[in-house]
């Protein structure tokens, strides 16, 4: 492990600036029946630096890769925390993936050891019930990573946005551009020790920006069940929430739920909205229930979070809102109605893409399309064929491929159906090779042994022909 005194480490950082509130409440996990699990900020760094400790003495060392499989938990901030401490890299998991896609992702990003709440058969395991409920796998210690991986500084973070596919490239954060891209985003945020976080997300999926900005700046993150309403208000009722971070999917519960009352959410200052698109009727209705508007945000893995919206006028729900101090922006190529390419630059940008190797450009074409109106972004739509639903990202090729292996089918096409709640649908049409009629629950129990589940069709539609380009390729718009 690298030198203490010497390193740029995110830990040191929440470590040095948790000095003096060491008392105050870091994470609380409602269980059931309005029973609460909680940590302070003082137990929370103990048992972080007694893992890191541990984990150390096993061999995790700078640039080792190691993936985070786990539900969210207190014990998967321990172990996070835990695992940065010692110089090696997360990688993190959804806990919903197959066994299958686990195995494939891991080999394929050349992870050494795997710490999990899930007995793993194909593993050797190298320690039982971390934190009474971890089990720590190894893959192989003996992994050698490429030259260019090894030049980097102080790495910290590799995200894979989907399990299989080769589309993904794997996102690598250094843990100076986490600690640049939290005080950025903190400029709009303003996140202080006296905040509540209300937590709906997966940790697997949303982390860097915002778990350890809330850390930094000693709040108290409660982490809601999933059992809705019932877990939200146990969650929420005696403790409540000052700061929401969450997709659409989850205020439109809020808002619609009969058994959430309007007073529930009556200290909140601020409600961020993340990962989908927000639509005015959504925003529209949380309003009417609980006098919040909700602030939309546009976050990027490759850049952080450069904009976050705080205008409400009805013209202006929709926008992303004005450029974070920290970042530039750059239209390219705009059309008559001033509509063209994001491309975005500033402090915390990723350091390069690894599964291939690209370094970083000076600035990040974003894919989308957009535009400003009164210095407020605008999205108008998607130029990448990532489905976006609730907030995870669907890769088409990686479903079409499963589909594909099943019995009777010639061609399949995965698309995205727009949904108010969602964000998006993912929706299969095939082709079938004979006349021999389709069961399409067996079909979607195959794909649920071979994908995560949120990644399955919600419609399969039969069709006579796949439209191609010129070229063969289906053509996706």
């Amino acid at each position: 492990m690298i030198n203490k005194q010497q390193r740029t480490n995110i830990v040191d950082i929440i470590r040095k600036e948790n000095f003096e509130q060491n008392s105050n409440l870091a994470v609380t996990r409602s269980v059931k029946d309005g029973l609460k699990n909680s940590i302070t900020y003082s137990e929370l760094f103990k048992e972080v630096e007694k893992y890191s400790k541990k984990l150390s003495i096993i061999g995790f060392t700078s640039h080792d890769r190691i993936a985070l499989f786990c539900e969210d938990s207190i014990e998967y901030v321990i172990m996070a925390l835990a695992i940065l401490d010692t110089d090696a890299v997360i990688v993190p998991i959804s806990p919903s993936l197959s066994s299958n896609e686990l195995e494939i992702l891991c080999n394929r990003i050349k992870v050494k050891y795997i710490v999990s709440e899930k007995k793993i058969t194909t593993y050797s395991i190298v320690s039982e019930k971390y934190l009474d409920k971890l089990y720590l796998y190894e893959i192989d210690k003996n992994i050698k990573y490429s030259k260019y991986y090894m030049e980097v500084n102080s790495p910290a973070f590799i995200r894979f946005s989907s399990g299989t596919t080769g589309e993904s490239k794997g996102v690598l954060l250094t843990h100076q551009a986490i600690i640049d891209r939290t005080s950025a985003a903190d400029e709009r945020l303003n996140i202080a020790s006296n905040d509540i976080i209300g937590w709906f997300l997966s940790m697997s999926f949303h982390f860097v920006v915002s778990i350890l900005l809330f850390l930094r700046k000693r709040a108290h993150i409660v982490l809601s069940q999933n059992n809705f309403p019932t877990g939200f208000i146990d969650s929420f009722e005696t403790i409540k929430p000052t700061f929401l971070y969450a997709s659409p999917f989850y205020y439109n519960l809020l808002a619609t739920h009969k058994n959430i009352s309007s007073t529930l959410l009556s200290d909140v200052r601020m409600a961020v909205v993340t990962a989908v698109s927000l639509n005015k009727k959504t925003e529209r209705k949380f309003y009417d229930k609980f006098n919040i508007h909700l602030s939309q945000a546009y976050g990027i893995i490759e850049v952080g979070l450069p904009f976050i919206n705080d205008r409400f006028d009805d013209e202006y729900i929709c926008s992303v809102g004005k450029l974070l101090p920290s970042y530039d922006l750059k239209i390219k190529d705009p059309d008559d109605k001033g509509q063209g390419r994001i491309y975005l630059k500033g402090k915390g940008m990723y350091s390069a893409y690894i599964s291939p190797w690209k370094k970083q450009t000076q600035w990040f074409d974003t894919g989308d399309i957009g535009y400003l109106k009164n210095s407020y972004l605008f999205i108008s739509g998607r130029s990448k064929n990532i489905i976006n639903f609730a907030g995870m990202k669907i890769f088409p090729e990686e479903v079409e491929k499963i589909i594909l292996s099943y019995d009777n089918i010639k061609e399949v096409r995965v698309f995205a159906e727009r949904h108010d709640v969602y964000g998006q649908l993912p929706i299969a049409e095939f082709v079938l090779a004979s006349k021999e009629e389709l069961n399409v629950f067996k079909l979607k129990k195959y794909c649920l042994q071979h994908l995560d589940s949120y990644k399955i069709p919600k419609e399969f539609i039969e069709v006579e022909s796949i439209e191609k380009t010129l070229s063969q390729k289906i053509k996706r718009t």
